[in-house]
């Protein structure tokens, strides 16, 4: 069975302040061309996506450079329930220290992607704090997938964190309280030469 784990593209959907907003708009009809194509303005970082470790990194890999076996295979949910504004710690991933092993992908839920389309969406998720990035980047995860849409509101440090260990980071992942705690994860990248990320279509293959 398939389950989709990607939020829907929409025209003028929410994005972070200083992104690209979402542009989704008829190019040509049956009737000015005689079929239909749509003309996309979009940001690499739009919705479900997710971010090369040349995002925050001038030398980190490119989409084009990071093997597509990084975007798909096994993976194991952390479910960690929080609610808004509250910090994801040290102490709520320790107990799942056995699948934090080198190479591993995990996603962590925390229920926010209920809240995907609120008003607050993008500034009362909660949030990873910096020694919790830490903990993971030592663990040698390879890929981090989660239901926010950034880690941290210390967004800067914790992208340094996580993409300077070569962790794959899968933001606004959707609902993940229809999977399993462990299935297998798909969620190819456009490929982007040269580029810091692209919105995905996730999808969980469950036996």
């Amino acid at each position: 069975m398939l389950i989709d784990l990607s939020h829907p593209l929409e025209h003028g959907q929410p994005t972070f302040a200083f992104d690209p907003k979402l542009s989704i708009v008829p190019h040509g009809t049956t009737e000015t061309l005689k079929y239909n194509i749509t003309q996309i303005v979009i940001g690499t970082h739009q919705g479900t996506h997710l971010d090369a470790m040349y995002h925050f990194l001038d030398d980190g890999k490119t989409l084009d450079q990071m093997p597509l076996d990084w975007f798909y295979g096994p993976v194991t949910v952390l479910r960690i329930p929080k609610n808004a504004g509250e910090e994801l710690l040290v102490e709520d991933f320790e107990p799942f220290a056995d699948v934090l092993v080198p190479g591993a992908k995990v996603i962590y839920e925390t229920g926010w992607h209920r809240q995907f389309g609120a008003a607050n969406f993008f500034s009362e998720f909660p949030s990873l704090t910096l020694e919790a990035g830490q903990y993971l980047a030592d663990r040698g995860i390879r890929m981090l997938g989660m239901d926010t849409p950034t880690p941290s509101r210390d967004w800067y440090e914790i992208h340094h964190i996580l993409l300077g260990a070569e962790i794959v980071v899968v933001e606004s992942l959707a609902h993940l309280d229809r999977v399993p705690d462990r299935f297998t994860f798909m969620g190819f990248p456009l490929n982007f030469v040269g580029r810091d990320g692209s919105p995905i279509r996730a999808v969980a293959l469950v036996d």
